[in-house]
């Protein structure tokens, strides 16, 4: 059994960051461990979320417990950090990770922002880019996210081919447009794969954090990051495809998507 970390946030009433993220992996069979850089009571776009962002410290104590169990972790997976040390220590465990473990995958969600402005101070957006992206293996940007780490324009098909070529690293781009579909690219070495679907008119929070792990969780259950892309891409699209009376994701309704929907069409530019 392969063994992932995640260090983001832990809602309690909705289904984003950890809380998403923890269940793809773990219905895909991997043993996840979970450092909450923040408890909240629900996602803020429903009104004000209740709790707080958690100590810094306090996370550094959980991961020297976690540390000293000496369990060899196979991933780590970064999120929502809710403060500008937080990213910091998140720096700090990857490199006690891959001291372990040299061959452990690094997933890089720049959490940060999207629809045209960042979400978070800047001071943390740019300890993630100059702290977090170096150590990754992958980053799993939206399009404004991937615009904002590479000062480019990333709209149309090519701007986002062109700038995730910029990343030092292998990118899984969310919320890639094309004609009148959206979906998600892949850029790996000298190789560019898309998946794309039809456009939702609204969508839950947390497609996202939902995609990287599952994602994450078919790298780590040996499939090649094209046949993760197609696989988790089309799990996610039939979540969110999934009514739910409440608005939130249909994660534990439509749970049965994660290891049975059929992959979507994969498209090589």
């Amino acid at each position: 059994m392969k063994t992932a970390l995640l260090i983001s946030s832990c809602v309690a009433a909705s289904h984003v960051g950890a809380t998403a993220s923890a269940f793809c992996l773990q219905r895909l069979g991997i043993r996840v461990l979970t450092i909450p850089t923040t408890m909240l009571g629900r996602h803020p776009g429903w009104g004000a979320p209740g709790g707080q962002a958690l100590d810094t410290a306090h996370l550094a104590s959980i991961w020297e417990a976690i540390k000293a169990q000496n369990i060899t972790i196979n991933a780590v997976m970064t999120g929502y950090m809710g403060e500008a040390s937080h990213v910091s220590l998140a720096a700090s465990i990857i490199e006690d990770v891959k001291g372990a473990n040299s061959k452990a995958t690094i997933l890089v969600d720049p959490v940060m922002g999207d629809n045209g402005k960042l979400y978070i101070p800047e001071n943390r957006a740019k300890a993630i880019q100059q702290s977090l992206l170096p150590r990754a293996d992958i980053l799993t940007p939206n399009i404004w996210e991937l615009s904002y780490l590479t000062h480019q324009e990333a709209q149309t098909l090519e701007q986002v081919r062109h700038a995730a070529s910029q990343l030092p690293c292998d990118s899984l781009v969310t919320s890639v447009r094309h004609n009148q579909k959206i979906g998600a690219m892949l850029s790996s070495g000298d190789k560019t794969h898309a998946v794309f679907h039809d456009k939702f008119e609204t969508v839950p929070h947390g497609g996202g954090d939902a995609l990287a792990a599952t994602f994450l969780a078919h790298l780590l259950r040996g499939q090649s990051a094209a046949e993760a892309l197609a696989q988790s891409t089309a799990s996610i699209f039939e979540i969110l495809s999934t009514p739910t009376a409440n608005g939130e994701l249909a994660l534990i309704k439509a749970q049965q998507a994660l290891i049975s929907a059929p992959p979507l069409t994969l498209e090589t530019l």
